[in-house]
């Protein structure tokens, strides 16, 4: 009787321990992966701003598919949107930085706030003139 009440609880024991060793063997790449998707998550549910760039996202690939844009002018809309997106994940990082340490730091390191703004700001106005450029030679393409 004894021996059956210990092989019952040994593969119970094996099974919680199993799973705990095969969180901590997960490959370095998948675990990555995995802290994208939560970083993503994360990012866009923490500020509204998200939506306004999947939506003007949404749009641009919506013209670009209608104006037959080549694969090397795929690549640089896709790389404009992107930047535009990093940075401001870049500027939600510095955001909540600030409200946890932002009473506990001197009051010139809100200038490191005001530049992560700015770096989205320039990151938007850089993505537009270069989508606008895009598309200006698609349409030159096709009416002229």
């Amino acid at each position: 009787m004894i021996k059956s009440q210990n092989t019952q609880a040994e593969p119970f024991q094996r099974q919680s321990t199993a799973a705990a060793e095969s969180e901590k063997l997960r490959p370095e790449w998948r675990q990555r992966l995995i802290d994208v998707e939560s970083g993503i998550k994360f990012g866009i549910r923490l500020d509204s701003t998200f939506f306004i760039h999947f939506f003007a996202g949404s749009a641009v690939i919506a013209a670009a598919t209608l104006l037959g844009l080549s694969a090397t002018h795929w690549a640089i809309l896709i790389l404009s949107m992107t930047s535009v997106l990093c940075a401001q994940m870049f500027n939600q990082v510095l955001k909540s930085i600030w409200s946890i340490l932002g009473k506990h730091l001197p009051a010139e390191s809100q200038n490191t706030f005001k530049a992560g703004t700015a770096a989205v700001g320039v990151s938007i106005i850089g993505s537009i003139i270069t989508i606008a450029i895009v598309f200006g030679s698609a349409l030159y393409r096709l009416l002229f």
